[in-house]
């Protein structure tokens, strides 16, 4: 897979992600209504943060910032789920 693929893009937002969700777990509660604020918040991070290559690069891919709250909202139910069966 290329380096510069939307799908490798994904990953590594999507891995990012889940390392605030694991570091930050009180910010991240889904008993807490505040959660998805805070989901979209974090896409908003990722994406204002971006160097012009990232820029550059999302451009050429078609990358769009709904995408990057997609992979947000995605791997937030990927943490939820695998810390469902942590605890089962």
């Amino acid at each position: 897979m290329s380096k510069n693929s939307k799908e490798t893009v994904k990953q590594n937002i999507q891995e990012l992600a889940i390392g605030n969700y694991t570091s930050y777990p009180k910010d991240y509660s889904p008993a807490k209504p505040e959660t998805n604020n805070n989901i979209q918040s974090l896409a908003k991070g990722y994406w204002d943060s971006r160097e012009i290559k990232e820029i550059t690069r999302d451009e050429k891919l078609g990358i769009q910032y709904d995408d990057y709250i997609t992979w947000t909202q995605e791997a937030y139910k990927d943490y939820v789920a695998h810390e469902d069966n942590a605890y089962n």
